[in-house]
């Protein structure tokens, strides 16, 4: 939910753990813009990422929770890097809870699939068009 992700970008849930997922492919032609899946991530303020790091657009960014059930050096921000100038990127989905978390990925995951099989069904029916125009050009043999 992206409302929950505007608390985090106004430093509302530091310290809180929450779920986090989003994933961003627009032209199907090109990887993905982002790939986050499901990760169980600390809502930590921007005063604590390291002198060479930067996040932008929020007072917030999450670290995801390792195995040891510590967070890890790794930076995640609330927007992704597809905003212009005052305008932020798309926002990353915040849940509170697993299964909601993973319903939400693959709510997202199964409209890309669903636009690639657009694709699919499009591109064999032009083929199928091109193969019979090029049937109608054959000579009859003498």
């Amino acid at each position: 939910m992206q409302e929950r992700t505007k608390l985090v970008m106004h430093g509302e849930l530091d310290g809180c753990e929450v779920w986090v997922c989003h994933y961003n492919r627009p032209d199907l032609q090109k990887k993905a813009l982002r790939n986050t899946p499901p990760t169980k991530c600390l809502v930590r303020p921007v005063s604590e990422l390291p002198k060479n790091k930067t996040v932008y657009y929020s007072e917030s960014f999450y670290s995801p929770i390792g195995k040891s059930g510590k967070p890890t050096a790794k930076i995640i921000s609330p927007v992704d890097n597809t905003g212009f100038r005052s305008h932020c990127g798309n926002m990353l989905y915040t849940f509170r809870s697993e299964a909601d978390c993973i319903a939400e990925w693959n709510r997202q995951i199964s409209g890309v699939l669903g636009r690639i099989q657009v694709k699919i069904e499009n591109a064999a029916s032009a083929w199928k068009e091109e193969k019979e125009e090029l049937r109608g050009k054959l000579c009859a043999k003498k």
